[in-house]
């Protein structure tokens, strides 16, 4: 059962940088050092759990949020910086009566992935998706029921218990590209959002979200002769 989705991916501006000492006739990268992107993104994956028997999961699998290009001198790297507001809500509820347990479930995730040229995994690092937001949300509970009457005791509903967690944060991460050919390459940033709800009795629902973005791109000459460590 999936339900809702409003995905709006926009990139609303995108100012180039630095670009100086270039005549209006030349290619105005010719000589830039650094450019920049900034933008509203409405990227959302919504899932629901009723309490009906199933249970809901979205994906939003690596959409396209921001792209740039940048020329480079031979043998140069870059250096990406990525900022991203990030949000994730989670509800849980669980009824429980005759001491019977009763869990819900709510979770969501949002990873982040940088391509140079549209190849995966060459030449930045990291080489896999950075996690830039996860929540993963149990509520479980063994309960009574609600007493209706005590002469004698009896008992009527179940009782529910409900949890809600709301967070939003800005999360950037450095990513590095090295050993680049001279030329035009082309900067994409993808996004891969993820929400799962489940339960029994009760209900629950997950929802991850990405607000404003930035990135600055930087293009460096490492020390000579060093490589990029990884430990």
């Amino acid at each position: 059962m999936k339900k809702v989705i409003a995905i709006v991916l926009a990139v609303v501006l995108v100012a180039m940088l630095g670009a100086t000492g270039v005549s209006a006739q030349q290619n105005p990268n010719a000589s830039a050092k650094a450019t920049a992107m900034f933008g509203d993104l409405d990227v959302r994956a919504v899932a629901e759990y009723p309490g009906d028997g199933w249970w809901d999961w979205y994906d939003i699998d690596f959409a396209p949020i921001a792209e740039q290009t940048i020329k480079t001198a031979n043998d140069k790297d870059l250096f990406i910086d990525l900022s991203l507001q990030t949000g994730c809500y989670t509800f849980t509820q669980v009824k429980s009566q005759g001491k019977v347990k009763d869990t819900s479930l709510g979770s969501c995730q949002i990873w982040v992935w940088v391509t140079v040229d549209g190849i995966f995994g060459e030449r930045v690092y990291p080489r896999w998706p950075m996690v830039f937001d996860s929540r993963i949300q149990v509520l479980s509970a063994e309960l009574q029921g609600v007493i209706t009457d005590t002469d004698p005791i009896t008992i009527g509903e179940p009782e529910v218990i409900e949890l809600f967690i709301g967070t939003m944060s800005a999360h950037s991460f450095n990513f590095i590209v090295e050993d680049l050919d001279p030329g035009m390459h082309t900067i994409r940033v993808y996004v891969w959002a993820t929400s799962m709800a489940l339960g029994q009795e009760g209900s629950a629902e997950a929802i991850a979200t990405v607000g404003l973005g930035s990135a600055t791109i930087e293009e460096v000459r490492m020390v000579k002769g060093e490589d990029i460590v990884v430990w």
